[in-house]
């Protein structure tokens, strides 16, 4: 064992565990995040894999499969939470009109 995997796994056991203590999420996301989480353990602690499945994918090595996979990733997510963030913009703007109408109505009537 090379000295980086224990540090590496105790990264990801804590980032699972920040995941699931602070943040409420849906069933499919809990199983997503421990897929992953056992995806990149399993290539930490065996990191010929990578390169073995970089193989198999035509790239040289799995730290560059790595960057192929985790790029357009990362791309895809920030996509999802700027359409997540234009959402909840709107909702907050209909809001905002709602209750400033409700006011306007309360003074009305008084």
């Amino acid at each position: 064992m090379i000295p980086i995997q224990p540090i590496l796994v105790v990264l990801l056991v804590s980032g699972v565990a920040l995941y699931f203590r602070k943040w409420r999420s849906k069933l499919w996301d809990r199983i997503i995040v421990v897929g992953m989480f056992v995806l990149a353990t399993t290539v930490v602690m065996q990191p010929e894999l990578a390169n073995q499945l970089a193989k198999l994918a035509g790239v040289g090595r799995g730290a560059d499969l790595f960057f192929y996979v985790t790029i357009p990733s990362l791309a895809f997510t920030l996509l999802l939470l700027l359409s997540r963030i234009r959402e909840l913009e709107q909702r907050s703007t209909i809001l905002v009109r709602e209750l400033a109408l409700l006011r306007t109505n309360a003074r009305r009537q008084d």
